[in-house]
C-alpha cells in the first residue's frame, strides 16, 4: 500500500483551505479522517487491496476515539462552568522571565475559543489548564472573616493592660465572634483566640467588680438595693465556667453576703407586716 504525494522544493504543499485547518488546531475530524481513507483506497496496492472489513475497523477505531475526545471535551467544560463565582488560584509563567506568578481572584465567567476553555478573573483572561487551587464562597468567606477579627482582637492591649475604657469596644467585638458559624470559626488562628479569651474572662471579672464594688456594704443594704443584688446575680449566672474563673473571691463572696442579708431583710419585713 503506498500513499503518493506531490514534492515542491523538498516540501509537501499545502492549500489554503489546509493551512487554516492546521493554524485552528491539530483535532483530527471526520472530514480530515474521511481524506485520509480516500487517499488510501485510492492509492492502495492493486496487488494487495485492503479488505472492507480493515475500513471498518478503522472507521469504529476513529469512532470511538471521537466519542471519547468529545466526552473529555463535555467534562472539561463542564469544570470551568462549575468555576464560575469560584475563588481560584491560576499560576501562570512569563515567556520572557520564566517567572511563575500566582494570581488569585474569583471566576467572572468562562470563555471558549478554538477548543480551549479560558477564564476570566478580575478582567484578564488565563487558560483552564493554569488554575492550581480552587476554594468555594463558604471557604474564603471563613477565610475572610477569620483574618478580620484576628486585626479586631490585635488593636486591644493584652488582658494585663485592659480597662473598663474598652467595655464598649469588647462587647462588639464579642458580638461579632458570637454571630460566626462553627465552621467560620475554625479558621481563627490559636493565638487570637487565646488572646480574645484572655480578654473575655478579664473583662468579666472586671465589670463584675465594678458592679459588686458599686453596691452598699453588708451593714449598709436595705430593701432598695435589692434590684441591684439580684441583677448582679443574673449577670454572675450568664456567664461561662471560663469567664466565673475571672472572678475575685472577695468580689463572690460580698455578694453573697449582700444576698444573705437581703434575705434576713425580706424576713424581718415580712414579719413586720
Amino acid at each position: 500500500m503506498a500513499l503518493i504525494q506531490p514534492v515542491e522544493n523538498g516540501k509537501i504543499p499545502t492549500t489554503e483551505e489546509e493551512e487554516k485547518t492546521t493554524s485552528a488546531g491539530n483535532d483530527l475530524g471526520y472530514d480530515e479522517f474521511l481524506q485520509l481513507l480516500c487517499a488510501e483506497m485510492q492509492y492502495q496496492d492493486p496487488l494487495e487491496p485492503t479488505s472492507n472489513t480493515e475500513y471498518v475497523a478503522q472507521l469504529a477505531t476513529f469512532s470511538q476515539m471521537e466519542s471519547m475526545l468529545n466526552m473529555q471535551n463535555s467534562i472539561e467544560s463542564s469544570k470551568a462552568n462549575d468555576l464560575v463565582g469560584k475563588y481560584v488560584i491560576v499560576k501562570t509563567t512569563s515567556p520572557t522571565t520564566g517567572d511563575t506568578e500566582a494570581v488569585a481572584g474569583f471566576v467572572d465567567y468562562v470563555e471558549y475559543e478554538n477548543n480551549q476553555k479560558y477564564l476570566y478573573i478580575n478582567g484578564t483572561r488565563y487558560s483552564l489548564d493554569d488554575v492550581y487551587q480552587v476554594a468555594d464562597t463558604e471557604y474564603m468567606e471563613a477565610i475572610s472573616l477569620a483574618e478580620a477579627f484576628a486585626a479586631s482582637v490585635a488593636k486591644f492591649p493584652d488582658a494585663d493592660e485592659l480597662t473598663l475604657a474598652y467595655q464598649e469596644d469588647f462587647s462588639n467585638l464579642y458580638a461579632v465572634y458570637d454571630s460566626l458559624t462553627t465552621y467560620q470559626k475554625t479558621y481563627i488562628d490559636e493565638e487570637t483566640m487565646t488572646k480574645f479569651e484572655q480578654l473575655d474572662g478579664t473583662m468579666a471579672g472586671l465589670v463584675f467588680g465594678s458592679t459588686v464594688l458599686s453596691l452598699p456594704e453588708v451593714d449598709e443594704l436595705t430593701l432598695n438595693d435589692k434590684t441591684g443584688v439580684e441583677s448582679l446575680r443574673k449577670y454572675y449566672e450568664s456567664l461561662t465556667t471560663f469567664e466565673k474563673g475571672y472572678i475575685s473571691e472577695d468580689h463572690y463572696n460580698k455578694l453573697v453576703a449582700l444576698e444573705s442579708k437581703l434575705a434576713e431583710l425580706d424576713k424581718e419585713s415580712g414579719a413586720t407586716e
